[in-house]
């Protein structure tokens, strides 16, 4: 069984689930493939080259799937709450020094980063953060860049904010670039931005791998939390873990990062994934909805959370 994968933070409940053995104890065996970001592994999913793959919820998706394409999203990989969140708004320290950006609605003709183009999360996100000060998008110079490049421009003063990730968010302030402004939990809890997809086929023909599959994702993610509720040598394996599968190797910034929230249970926030669909369609981004049961199946996820029982963090 394939899995496409970045190598992120919010990939957490995988890796804990590989290193562990869940995956194993499931009876399966699981390839990582690696990419360099998901622009490439939802075609390679919808023909089959990979059996499940990993991304964000974006206009993409939504007009792959109203074009017949045979994927389904089908677990959390990435959501947010208070204290669980790897998304905010970095706000250039120059700028802020100088007194030119207090509040959101400074923000009114000046340059801000948006990750990825039109059609990905953080213009989604953006336009939540203006709106709650009577901004839009059109209100503001939008930039669409890389993480990395949106760091520079933050240095540079080609922009003044940018909605960014883990760990960049950490480097960024602990180099003296940038302030960590808002909190995306803040503006919206509750928000699903990383999931997991199946391949239809795969899902159909062989549902106890995808259900098996689901089960030691789950398992993994509840080892996730209990390694950053109970700390000590829980969390310095989690920390080993992610050294071992991701670029971040610094120990040290760990210790600093804010984490992602992952459902206990797996499943996805629907009625989120329905409203960044809504959004993309007012702006244009996605031409035709889909229903929404056509986008999301949480039964997978549902019978991994029946199977092992209740999690309380």
């Amino acid at each position: 069984m394939r899995i496409g994968v970045i190598g992120i933070l919010p990939d957490a409940g995988i890796f804990v689930a590989l290193e562990k053995g869940y995956f194993r104890e499931a009876g399966v065996d699981l390839k990582l493939e690696p990419f360099v970001s998901s622009v490439k592994m939802l075609p390679a999913l919808s023909t089959g080259d990979l059996e499940i793959a990993t991304g964000g919820v974006a206009a993409s998706l939504f007009n792959g799937i109203a074009r017949g394409l045979p994927i389904i999203t089908v677990a959390d990989k990435g959501s947010n709450i208070i204290g669980l969140s790897t998304n905010a708004v970095l706000l250039a320290k120059a700028a802020s020094d100088r007194g030119e950006v207090r509040s959101v609605k400074d923000l009114r003709g000046k340059p801000i980063a948006i990750m990825g183009g039109p059609g990905a999360l953080s213009e989604y996100q953006w336009a939540r953060v203006l709106e709650r000060e009577g901004l839009t998008l059109k209100d503001v110079d939008q930039k669409y860049m890389s993480f990395p490049d949106m760091i520079t421009a933050l240095g540079t003063g080609a922009i003044v904010a940018g909605m960014s990730s883990e760990p960049n968010i950490t480097l960024a302030v602990k180099k003296g670039i940038a302030l960590k402004w808002i909190s995306w939990a803040e503006v919206q809890p509750n928000h699903q931005a990383g999931v997991i997809f199946y391949n239809l086929d795969f899902a159909r023909k062989r549902p106890e791998a995808a259900r098996g599959f689901m089960v030691a994702y789950v398992r993994g993610i509840r080892a996730f939390h209990d390694a950053l509720r109970e700390g000590g040598e829980k969390k310095a394996e989690l920390v080993r873990i992610m050294i071992k599968h991701t670029n971040l190797k610094d120990p040290e910034v760990y210790r600093d990062i804010e984490w992602s929230n992952l459902n206990p249970d797996g499943a996805v926030i629907v009625k989120s994934v329905a409203d960044q669909q809504d959004f993309f369609v007012k702006m244009g981004r996605v031409e035709k909805p889909v229903p929404i049961e056509k986008v999301v199946d949480n039964s997978f996820a549902d019978h991994a959370a029946k199977v092992l029982g209740p999690y309380r963090r």
